[in-house]
């Protein structure tokens, strides 16, 4: 990957998004751009219009994107935490999960990826989750939360495809972070779990980006660097 080129992480500003880029910046990444809801430019997937108006910011900085980070993502929102049975299925919660885990990341892909290099490696990331493998399902519930990330990663799977002709130096990859200290998971941090830091997350995943090669697009691996099943 070309270093002098751009890095984006869209929800640069949480937990895991912030370490991402401190981590990228250590590697010597020389312009590591943290977009959120409230920076400047700013993205909210309830408006995609600021998408577009991001994607037109960076494109006036007339350098392609090695790295897309997609560092959004919602599993539990005011007063409602994700379901254990069918019968608390709410549907604002529900709209609300796929928005922000699956529609959201959408339209990342559909205004970034003809912004990402075509003449070196580039890679477009985002924030999955191992609850949203469906082969690996045992325990069920999370109805809203599986189901949008699920989503999200069969996404990934078929830009991953159309990309392989459009654009054969992007590589899309859905990661499974692992439970890291963050508001998101702060509620489900048991002690049986393996909990890690921001920047320890952080590290594992910028590994994972820096090994992969173009024959691993559209793949969907855990923190560790182990493949998951779809």
């Amino acid at each position: 990957m070309n270093k002098d080129n751009l890095v984006v992480i869209v929800g640069g500003t949480g937990a895991i998004g912030n370490a991402i880029a401190n981590e990228l910046e250590k590697l010597g990444f020389k312009e590591v751009l943290k977009i959120g809801t409230k920076t400047n430019p700013s993205i909210d997937f309830n408006d995609e219009n600021t998408i577009i108006k991001t994607t037109e910011f960076i494109k006036n900085k007339n350098k392609p994107i090695s790295i897309l980070f997609d560092a959004t993502g919602i599993l539990h929102h005011d007063d409602s935490m994700p379901e254990k049975t069918l019968k608390s299925i709410d549907i604002n919660f529900s709209k609300k999960n796929f928005l922000i885990n699956s529609i959201g990341p959408a339209l990342l892909i559909k205004h970034f990826v003809p912004l990402l290099d075509s003449e070196n490696k580039s890679v477009f990331a985002t924030l999955s989750a191992k609850v949203g493998s469906i082969s690996d399902n045992g325990f069920g519930g999370w109805y809203s939360y599986r189901a949008s990330k699920a989503a999200l990663n069969q996404l990934i799977k078929t830009a991953s495809i159309e990309m392989k002709v459009k654009n054969k130096q992007a590589i899309f990859l859905a990661l499974h972070p692992g439970t890291v200290k963050s508001n998101l998971s702060q509620p489900f941090q048991k002690t049986n779990l393996k909990i890690q830091e921001p920047e320890e997350s952080a590290k594992h995943l910028v590994k994972i980006i820096n090994s992969v090669d173009q024959s691993q697009t559209g793949k969907f691996f855990n923190w560790d660097g182990s493949e998951l099943p779809w």
